[in-house]
């Protein structure tokens, strides 16, 4: 980036590329396993963001990414090098690389379609975009009939409010749609490097934890170097700690973290929705959900692979005002965030995987935080420590009140949250969300500005029609 750019005008970099999130690679996702056998023929992909490369080693050049449940041709099923597979690419959703040949990692083709809709796990997501809210529920009732139960609530970013290029699908506005959550990755980054992992071993040190702002996210120093020994990089630690994938459809919008640390709370998400901000740039997403790292360290831990992920665009309501089963305004979760592939973040998790004590890694990270200089064994697990902190869940149930789309201009709903932050006009809102139950009742999507997107047959899960309750 060139150095004389304020940093509110670096802003605008924020609305990461679609380019960039097709580029997925799940680098801890969950798949479904496959058989042992491969033949030759057509085969779907079973994981989100798998690398084609030019050559059957992992060293080969990646000459594009696969998306869950393409469809390929195995040119043969002899496995090379124990794991790789020659395929042929007839009609590829993402852009590819022009190469000879195109080779897989064998366990990652299927000879079905991947299908996580008959999830049977118990929590699930809302991402209500009217309102910038992403909630986690747990169901109650296995017939439904009972109210879902709210697990935390958190403000998140949606896409930028403006058209979709017809070429360019999932590029603005964030997606609606009924989705499955189809794997994890830590520290991800695109393959172009355009947007370099929050943490990845040999980059440069990041923006100090104490005092960092917008701006040093996007400073050259904190760039790691190219192939070429040139600092590159737009802006470092974009998709933040965790990014979630999701299925089918998703045209390149995942659910991730954003630049800062844990102690920095949400305060690059609020920052988005302040009015000077808005003057100068449009700091909003491509149409990814970003959230804070803390809260998405927290959605990792609990939300499985297959989950539900449901995006609507609805008028926020109270099924029980008094709030009866919801004693509780928050809950702390403490965390350990580790460099560890793959790695979740729950601390007593993180301490027995690190055959660790919390008075150990308590003592080590009062001393880093206080600027002390301490002398580690590089194979000590200590040194395997990024941050320790606590989470505050939110676990109160909260109405945004809607605001008529008539009524507000671009930037006024873009500043703040409005209830309403693409302006939908009230006679397209339908239907109603209770955020205390996790259920909707008539509610259809609005479609005049917003694109649809996911299960084609499914606009939201039977399991949050209001209807079913008694």
């Amino acid at each position: 980036m060139r150095k004389n750019i304020a940093p509110l005008m670096l802003l605008t970099l924020m609305a990461v590329s679609p380019l960039a999130l097709t580029s997925a690679q799940a680098q801890d996702a969950v798949v479904v396993p496959t058989a042992t056998a491969v033949v030759a023929g057509n085969m779907y992909i079973s994981l989100n963001g798998l690398r084609a490369r030019s050559t059957p080693d992992d060293a080969g050049k990646t000459m594009g990414v696969l998306s869950l449940n393409e469809v390929v041709r195995v040119v043969s099923g002899e496995l090379v090098n124990g794991k790789y597979v020659e395929i042929a690419i007839t009609k590829p959703i993402n852009k590819m690389l022009p190469s000879d040949h195109y080779y897989v990692v064998a366990e990652y083709l299927s000879a079905k379609i991947v299908d996580y809709k008959e999830f049977t796990g118990k929590y699930f997501v809302v991402l209500n975009v009217a309102t910038e809210t992403i909630r986690i529920y747990e169901k109650q009732c296995a017939d439904f009939s009972c109210p879902h139960k709210m697990i935390m609530e958190s403000e998140v970013v949606v896409g930028e409010d403006k058209d979709h290029p017809a070429a360019e699908k999932g590029k603005g506005r964030t997606v609606l749609g009924s989705y499955r959550l189809t794997g994890w990755a830590k520290f991800y980054q695109d393959s172009e490097g355009h947007y370099p992992s929050w943490y990845k071993e040999g980059y440069p040190e990041l923006p100090s934890i104490d005092n960092n702002d917008w701006g040093d996210w996007f400073k050259n120093k904190v760039m790691p170097l190219n192939a070429v020994g040139k600092r590159d990089g737009h802006m470092r630690g974009a998709f933040g700690w965790y990014a979630g994938f999701q299925a089918p459809n998703p045209l390149g919008q995942w659910t991730h973290g954003t630049v800062g640390w844990g102690s920095d709370k949400d305060k690059y998400i609020k920052k988005t929705k302040k009015f000077l901000t808005n003057i100068v740039s449009d700091p909003r997403s491509s149409g990814c959900t970003r959230n804070n790292n803390e809260a998405i360290a927290f959605i990792r831990q609990i939300v499985d692979t297959g989950a539900p992920m449901i995006k609507i665009y609805a008028k926020e309501a109270l099924r029980d005002p008094s709030l009866v089963d919801y004693r509780t305004d928050s809950l702390e979760w403490s965390y350990i965030l580790t460099k560890r592939a793959g790695e979740k973040a729950d601390r007593d998790e993180v301490l027995k995987a690190l055959n660790l004590k919390g008075e150990e890694v308590d003592a080590f990270w009062k001393t880093k935080r206080a600027g002390g200089e301490m002398i580690i064994d590089p194979k000590s697990p200590v040194s395997n420590i990024l941050e320790v902190g606590t989470y505050t869940i939110d676990t109160q149930p909260t109405v945004i009140e809607y605001t008529p789309g008539e009524n507000m201009g671009k930037i006024k709903r873009s500043v703040g949250r409005k209830g309403n932050v693409y302006g939908i006009k009230s006679i397209e809102m339908q239907g109603t969300f209770y955020v205390d139950a996790g259920m909707l009742s008539g509610y259809h999507h609005p479609s005049s500005k917003l694109e649809i997107s996911g299960f084609e047959d499914e606009e939201t899960p039977p399991f949050m029609d209001a209807k079913n309750l008694k």
